[in-house]
C-alpha cells in the first residue's frame, strides 16, 4: 500500500524541480523596466461652486485638505490621511451667516479667515492639466488629462498633488521608480550579508 503513494509523490517532486526554473525565468523576464509615475490615487465629488484654492495641514497623525470655493462663502474640509480613500468631512459655509470669507491660514482643525472678500468673488480661470509620460523621451505621451481645472495644490512632504475641476477634487501621487541595481545590492546585503 505504501509503495503506491511513494511513486506519485516522487513524480510530483520531479515535475516541480523541472518546472520551477522555467517559472522563475519567465518571472524575471516579464518584469517591465521601472518607471516614474504620477497617478490618481483618490477622488472626492464636491457639489459647491468651483474650488479656487487649496490649503493642506496636519493634526496629530491626520492630514487635512481645505478647499476654498470661488464664492468665498463655502469651504470643503477633506481628511486625506489615506490619500486613496479621502473622506469628505464638511462642505459648508464658513460661518452660520454665510458671509463671504477667505482662508488666510490653516492649522490642523483651525482656520483663520478674512471677511474681505474682494478676491474670493472672482470667477476662477480654468486650465487643462496633463500627466505626461516621458519614459520614452523620443515619444512622450499623455497619460491622463484634467480639463476645466480651477485650482492646484501640493503636499510635498507626502508627494501629493490636489487638482480641482468640475468633476471634483482629484488626489495625485508622485512615485519614483526604484533603481534595480540599488534593490539588488540591498537584497544581496540582507540575504548574504555582503
Amino acid at each position: 500500500m505504501k509503495l503506491r503513494y511513494r511513486q506519485p509523490i516522487r513524480m510530483l517532486l520531479a515535475a516541480a524541480v523541472l518546472v520551477a526554473p522555467e517559472v522563475y525565468a519567465k518571472d524575471k523576464t516579464s518584469k517591465p523596466d521601472p518607471k516614474d509615475t504620477i497617478e490618481v490615487v483618490g477622488h472626492v465629488s464636491v457639489s459647491s461652486s468651483p474650488v479656487v484654492r487649496f490649503e493642506s495641514t496636519q493634526h496629530y497623525s491626520s492630514y487635512y485638505l481645505y478647499a476654498e470655493h470661488g464664492s468665498g462663502a463655502n469651504v470643503t474640509l477633506i481628511d486625506v490621511t489615506k490619500a486613496a480613500h479621502p473622506v469628505l468631512l464638511s462642505d459648508a459655509p464658513y460661518t452660520p451667516d454665510a458671509k463671504a470669507q477667505t482662508l488666510l491660514v490653516v492649522a490642523g482643525t483651525a482656520a483663520l479667515v478674512d471677511s474681505d472678500n474682494s478676491a474670493a468673488s472672482v470667477t476662477p480661470k480654468t486650465q487643462t492639466l496633463r500627466i505626461m509620460d516621458f519614459s520614452d523621451a523620443q515619444h512622450p505621451k499623455v497619460a491622463r488629462e484634467f480639463a476645466g481645472v480651477t485650482a492646484v495644490g501640493r503636499d510635498d512632504s507626502r508627494g501629493l498633488v490636489f487638482v480641482a475641476n468640475p468633476d471634483g477634487i482629484w488626489i495625485l501621487q508622485k512615485h519614483l521608480a526604484e533603481d534595480p541595481a540599488v534593490v539588488k545590492a540591498y537584497d544581496d546585503y540582507i540575504l548574504y550579508n555582503r
